[in-house]
């Protein structure tokens, strides 16, 4: 399998090696899991609003705490402007905050208001002046509430790889190069005026470790009638009617977008002036000059976006181009959220394909064999399915008990633990599918030290600082590493969005659940509470998008579904582009939570050719992954290896792989 190349597959135990140095960072996103899934839906996904889970990642507040960096950076460094001026921050990345109106269809008085998006970017590899930069590209990872900084922290320059031209720079070309830009949209993260809806982090915390284990839920009324006073609390608190810092209504999906075409328009100024700065420069002819200045010039009101967008960052992307359908350049959406089912408040059409990534992950197992996968048994894969179930119903009865070690105490591993395992392996298969089974395995024989380990590692004692007894309760002081923005955030936006139509009773909540039983006994239980999730919300947003959703836009849109997706089928990419006429849907037949989930270099080379030139796929076009869960890479040589990739595709490879990862 080249292994001496470790280039294009690692071997399956140095798969697991990795997944082992990795087992805290997925304890994290486990309790990421929790938070969101808990609530709403989550890219990622992830059992936010997914559980809502449109989007993953982590959303705490001051992202310079997770990323590693020489020096020390803060936002409140910068000062907000009404120009794109950015200053340098985590070492290597270009910080701003860009000031926009609170409320994009205010009045006089409401117009005084402002707010400062954070923005953090890669830059381009070459300058504004080069023939072949490319302008700046957008991205969203999800939620809603997901960091679009940490995004770009995190992965952003792999983005760039994927999307820049392979060609050396020193090798005259038409490729393009661009910038990769993250924002945290309004109510999220570094982003101001500040959505809280906990007072400090310490009650944060508090709260989340009061949530019921899935396991209770939805069989008894006692646990719905909890549920229900809990969402309301929690609705309550983040809109805070009557409160003067109260965000939650102007944190709604259109208002984003606004601010997005303002980024858009102040980087054609910002452009502008960058080039101006170099056309003054010495040993530049008037020819030169003259090309440059025509070529970055600022169309002021009609300059156009790049974006690519995840998860709930699909529904951004598609209000976008409803509002501004002559605003579009290149706008791509991966892992479509059906935008009718959403501003409706209906939330029925995400889990129709949930359980058949559990069907899929079983049937690869089968294949593979008992030396690649340790649930292995009988002669189908349905048997295997049979095996994962009874290992899963049995903790619902019989938790598993893990004795005091070390630095962590007692610990039971219950269904929902398993659940939340469970559901991070359907969303990203390449980089947690394989974990779960190893795990469950493990359970099998009743040891469940790995996994209450796991559990334990991601709760850290949050105190209440010095500084928030100063400033006061909702402050920034109050806000520590350990709180996350992302919760409070997901449940407001998609509140606002429905613009308070969920008039949900009791009896039509039972019903709602057992629709979702039907559609997925994986998913039903965690998002069902999206449902839930706006009952303390008692005004609605200043203002809100009417739709439609849809339109002739100035150039057609790439749309990208999985075969099997979490939460966003592929039966919504086909619908979103029949409401976008010229739009193509590209196929990609693999399960998981969005394209990067399981890589494709098929999809990598397709988006890449649609941001490089414009060009969409034919029709019918459907790209395979290069690697399946346990079976490992899909393409093989005579010998049974990994084929080995010519040095761009190995490039593309890697970056793909990271992002994934």
């Amino acid at each position: 399998m080249m292994d001496e190349k470790r280039g294009y597959f690692e071997l399956r135990e140095e798969r697991v090696d990795l997944r082992k140095r990795k087992w805290r960072g997925v304890g994290i996103t486990i309790l990421l899991l929790l938070l969101l899934g808990v609530s709403f839906w989550g890219s990622g996904a992830w059992t936010w609003r997914d559980g809502w889970v449109y989007g993953f990642g982590d959303s705490r507040d001051e992202p310079e705490r997770e990323h590693t960096s020489k020096t020390v950076f803060s936002w409140s460094q910068i000062t907000p402007s009404k120009e794109l001026e950015y200053t340098p921050c985590f070492d290597d990345f270009l910080c701003a905050r860009l000031d926009v109106p609170l409320n994009w269809n205010a009045s006089d008085k409401e117009g005084e208001l402002r707010a400062a998006v954070a923005i953090v970017k890669v830059p381009a590899r070459v300058p504004v002046a080069d023939p072949r930069y490319g302008g700046s590209v957008l991205m969203n990872p999800g939620g809603p509430g997901e960091s679009g900084v940490n995004q770009v922290l995190s992965s952003g320059k792999q983005m760039q790889t994927i999307l820049d031209s392979p060609l050396p720079l020193s090798e005259p070309s038409n490729g393009k190069y661009f910038d990769i830009i993250g924002f945290d949209p309004r109510g999220v993260n570094n982003t101001t005026p500040r959505l809280r809806c906990f007072p400090d982090a310490f009650n944060q915390q508090y709260w989340l470790l009061k949530f019921p284990d899935y396991s209770f839920l939805w069989d008894y009324r006692s646990v719905l009638g909890m549920e229900w006073a809990r969402a309301e609390a929690m609705g309550a608190s983040c809109q805070r009617e009557g409160d003067e810092s109260d965000m939650a209504r102007y944190a709604n999906t259109a208002q984003t977008v606004n601010d997005m075409l303002e980024f858009v328009e102040r980087h054609g100024e910002w452009r502008e002036k960058m080039a101006e700065s170099i056309v003054t420069s010495e040993g530049i002819s008037a020819a030169e000059k003259k090309d440059i200045v025509e070529r970055t010039a600022w169309k002021k009101g009609n300059e156009k976006i790049q974006y690519w967008g995840i998860s709930y960052g699909t529904l951004l992307g598609q209000t976008f181009a409803a509002m501004h359908p002559d605003r579009v350049h290149r706008l791509v959406i991966d892992g479509v959220v059906d935008p009718d089912d959403h501003y409706s408040g209906t939330w029925l059409t995400q889990l129709q394909d949930s359980d058949q990534i559990v069907t899929k992950f079983c049937e690869y197992c089968y294949e593979a064999g008992p030396e690649k996968c340790p649930l292995w048994t009988g002669t189908s894969g349905k048997d295997v399915e049979i095996r994962l179930t009874r290992i899963m119903d049995d903790l619902k009865t019989n938790p598993i008990s893990v004795a005091a070690v070390g630095h962590y105490g007692p610990e039971v591993v219950t269904w929902g633990d398993m659940l939340l395992h469970l559901l991070s392996g359907m969303f990203f298969p390449y980089s947690s599918a394989e974990l779960f089974f190893d795990m469950l395995a493990e359970l099998e024989v009743r040891n469940g030290s790995r996994v209450g380990k796991m559990k334990q590692s991601g709760v850290r004692a949050a105190e209440i600082p010095a500084e928030c007894i100063r400033d006061g309760p909702f402050s920034d002081a109050c806000v520590t590493s350990h709180y996350i923005s992302g919760m409070g955030s997901f449940q407001s936006i998609s509140c606002m969005d429905i613009a308070g139509r969920n008039n949900i009773t009791k009896q039509d909540f039972r019903e709602y659940v057992v629709e979702l039983r039907n559609q997925s006994k994986w998913l039903y239980t965690s998002w069902a509470r999206n449902k839930l999730a706006c009952l303390g919300y008692t005004v609605p947003p200043v203002w809100f998008f009417e739709g439609p959703i849809a339109g002739n836009t100035s150039h057609p849109l790439l749309i990208i579904g999985n075969t099997h997706d979490t939460v966003t089928p592929l039966r919504n990419a086909r619908r979103v582009s029949t409401l976008f006429p010229g739009s193509a849907v590209l196929h990609q037949n693999s399960q998981g939570h969005c394209s990067y989930s399981s890589p494709s270099l098929c999809t990598g080379k397709t988006v890449r050719e649609y941001f490089q030139t414009g060009k969409t796929p034919p029709p019918d076009t459907v790209c395979e992954p290069e690697w399946k869960p346990f079976i490992g890479c899909l393409k093989k040589d005579t010998n049974g290896d990994c084929e080995k990739l010519n040095a761009d595709d190995q490039i593309l490879w890697d970056a793909m792989k990271g992002v994934a990862e």
